[in-house]
This record gives structure tokens, C-alpha cells and sequence, in this order.
């Protein structure tokens, strides 16, 4: 999957102040975002603990469960919100 996002000149240049390449910060950045949520879901989801299995027995777990999105549980909590107000 590839996404692309657009910066000024002006945010360019101030990050090339703190990083070598804005890309490869970019790649890493998410990369390890996607690592704790792969974790997080085999954590939830399964009896295992992500530190102690490899990254494939990981993969596999995520890819037979249907973890879900962050736009669910914000709906959830939302409607949950909302019963707790109606009820007072």
C-alpha cells in the first residue's frame, strides 16, 4: 500500500534540521506504529505475548482474527457516551 503526503518548502526545510531524510523517517515512523499495533492486536486477541513469539506466528495470528478499526471504537465509546448521558 503507498501513500503519499505533500510538505511545504517551508516544513522541508525545518525537518531536514533534525533528520537525514524525511522518507526514511517517514517508513521508520510507521513501521514501528504498525509493530505496537500488531502487537497490541495479538495481545487482545490471542493468549500469546508478542515479545516472546517471532514475527511470522504474529502475522499469523493477525491475520485470522478481525480486530476492530480505531473508527469502530470510537463509535462505540461515542454511543456509550451518549446512553450514560440519556440515562441521567
Amino acid at each position: 500500500m503507498d501513500f503519499t503526503i505533500k510538505i511545504s518548502a517551508e516544513e522541508e526545510k525545518a525537518l531536514l534540521t533534525d533528520m537525514v531524510s524525511i522518507q526514511t523517517w517517514i517508513e521508520n515512523a510507521i513501521h514501528n506504529k504498525a509493530r505496537q499495533c500488531i502487537d497490541n492486536v495479538v495481545k487482545e486477541y490471542s493468549d500469546k505475548q508478542p515479545e516472546k513469539i517471532s514475527v511470522v506466528e504474529k502475522s499469523s495470528i493477525v491475520s485470522t482474527v478481525n480486530p476492530k478499526t480505531a473508527v469502530k471504537k470510537a463509535a462505540e465509546i461515542l454511543s456509550a457516551s451518549k446512553m450514560q448521558t440519556n440515562s441521567k
